[in-house]
């Protein structure tokens, strides 16, 4: 399993972009990130730092998202006053689901998903809930 920093923000980055194929709207520049997870009962706590660069903010959700995990797609995916709902759907290593929410405003995000891991009947509960805000338009 890839580190937690290396899924959080790009998760956070990707999912702020709504329909598939559309650009973010994330903007280049250093934004921090939180995150905490459960993975059944092993918590894994997560913070730092990311640049992202013009190229990741102008690439497509799809794209993004395929860079965490080819094998993950969002199968259900709608925008309301209270954010945007999503589930995650992986299949082909690692296997599993996440449902959740990811809420965008400004130079902020916050999202928190519930779901599991697994292949066929050894699954683990998953609990993950992570923060992003841009720190300084430029990285350096």
């Amino acid at each position: 399993m890839k580190p937690l920093h290396s899924l959080v923000l790009p998760a956070l980055l990707v999912l702020s972009g709504l329909p598939a194929g559309a650009e973010t709207d994330v903007t280049p520049g250093l934004w921090s990130y939180e995150a905490s997870a459960a993975l059944g009962p092993i918590p894994m706590r997560d913070q730092g730092t990311r640049c992202v660069d013009p190229k990741m903010a102008e690439a497509s959700y799809e794209s993004l998202f395929n860079d965490i995990n080819p094998n993950c797609q969002i199968t259900d995916g709608r925008e309301a006053s209270d954010g945007y709902h999503f589930t995650l759907q992986c299949a082909g290593g690692p296997d599993g689901m996440l449902s959740g929410r990811l809420i965008v405003g400004g130079n902020s995000a916050s999202l928190s998903a519930t779901g599991w891991t697994g292949a066929g009947e050894n699954n683990v509960p998953v609990i993950l809930s992570a923060s992003a805000k841009k720190l300084s338009p430029s990285c350096s």
